[in-house]
């Protein structure tokens, strides 16, 4: 059985980012495809592409699973709706168009010299990409840090209250400690993963 891991980084984040790192390594290790595109882009040219992507590689595999992490979180939330596929959501965006608004103008993309232009009508594409519910929650799985600095946990635990979590006491927005949750992330989105 072939198998891909899609993993979507957070806003102003990169394919290299730290989790993007440790779940590339996991899969490395277990023989599974590992896909991080850019998404350092408008909101919806961003799930055009995270589409685009998913489409190919299931043409080529026989299981597609996703990994999201902050805004990439609220992409994938979006994208497991549409598509069925097991999916993480790690510290997930729930309400990012209130977000953004902070964040108007041009951004250093963390790690790099690079920016992106963050124009006022992202709020309008995040928010027309809203994912209330899952139509199969028990499919996706929520990791939430109580010590999240940047968003609320409460509110994605709130919203996606019927899916499965994994709830950290303390941590942070960008889960230093998840090379410990990580394996128990890969078994629940591979079954055959030990």
């Amino acid at each position: 059985m072939t198998q891909a891991l899609l993993y979507m980084h957070g806003f102003r984040s990169s394919p290299q980012s730290h989790k993007a790192r440790i779940m590339q390594e996991l899969c490395g290790k277990s023989g599974i495809d590992f896909t991080a595109p850019d998404l350092n882009m408008p909101p919806k040219d961003a799930l055009d592409k995270l589409s685009c992507i998913f489409s190919e590689l299931s043409k080529s595999h026989d299981e597609v699973a996703l990994v999201g992490s902050s805004l990439g979180g609220f992409y994938c939330a979006r994208l497991a709706q549409q598509t069925g596929a097991r999916a993480a959501l790690l510290n997930p965006a729930v309400q990012p168009w209130e977000v953004v608004k902070n964040y108007l103008g041009e951004q250093t993309i963390y790690g790099t010299t690079r920016t992106i232009l963050v124009t006022p009508d992202y709020a309008d594409q995040l928010q027309a990409l809203q994912t209330p519910s899952f139509d199969d929650p028990g499919r996706v799985l929520l990791v939430l840090a109580t010590g999240d600095e940047v968003l609320d946990w409460s509110e994605a635990a709130a919203l996606y209250n019927q899916s499965p979590s994994l709830v950290i006491n303390g941590g942070d927005h960008g889960l230093s400690g998840f090379a410990e949750q990580a394996p128990a992330v890969m078994r629940f989105l591979f079954e055959s993963f030990f």
